[in-house]
């Protein structure tokens, strides 16, 4: 700011006030300066990161489209089952899977079913004979082998279903571990020997079969 004098009509000089050009402009506090530039960065970094996750995240349409293809093809997995056991099965297991008292085991409920898929995928594949123990039920009979007449993926549809069905709370199976098995026992040619051998090979759940019941089937 300058100071300049003028004279008045009375002849009497007067100070008078100028402000310069420069004065017109204060400058912007720094304080402020930051803070623009703090809200500038976090824009760019939501920018950032909400594109991100939108390449991140999978479009719904094609997530509904594979779930329900899981569903239809479980499903087709599971009536095919149910036609197969009617068809191989039923006569002597019953449709309900409750089999026939003091003849035929039942599969409702049986931890040869549940337990290691490996199990009931073997006595379909090669079959069992003599004594096998079932809810604290014996029984002694003969079930053919289905492993000639039936493919990988009809097994597997098989046990899948009698895994699933009755109340039985197991996984279904895919057809490779049907394939495993029977290569595993490719040179097999006769049912198993009772609920003994196979406590001996795999994990039936059945802890009343020893190996002394085996040998005295023999």
């Amino acid at each position: 700011m300058s100071e300049r004098r003028h004279k008045t009509n009375d002849g009497q000089e007067h100070a008078a006030e100028e402000f310069e050009p420069y004065e017109m402009h204060n400058p912007v506090p720094w304080p402020l300066i930051a803070l623009a530039l703090a809200l500038a960065v976090w824009g760019i970094l939501t920018l950032y990161s909400t594109q991100e996750a939108a390449q991140d995240t999978p479009p719904v349409q094609q997530t509904q489209g594979q779930a329900q293809s899981g569903g239809q093809q479980a499903k087709g997995r599971s009536e095919a089952g149910e036609a197969l056991f009617s068809s191989h099965c039923a006569t002597c297991h019953q449709v309900n899977g409750s089999g026939i008292r003091g003849a035929v085991p039942p599969l409702a409920g049986s931890p040869y079913v549940t337990n290691s898929a490996d199990v009931p995928i073997s006595i379909v594949l090669f079959g069992i004979e003599n004594e096998i123990e079932v809810a604290g039920n014996t029984y002694n009979g003969l079930m053919p082998t289905f492993g000639h007449t039936l493919d990988d993926a009809q097994i597997a549809a098989i046990v899948s279903y009698i895994r699933g069905n009755w109340g039985n709370d197991a996984m279904p199976v895919e057809s490779s571990l049907v394939s495993t098995l029977r290569e595993r026992f490719a040179g097999r040619d006769q049912p198993w020997n009772g609920g003994a051998e196979l406590a001996q090979l795999f994990d039936t759940g059945a802890t009343d079969q020893t190996s002394a019941n085996l040998e005295e089937t023999r």
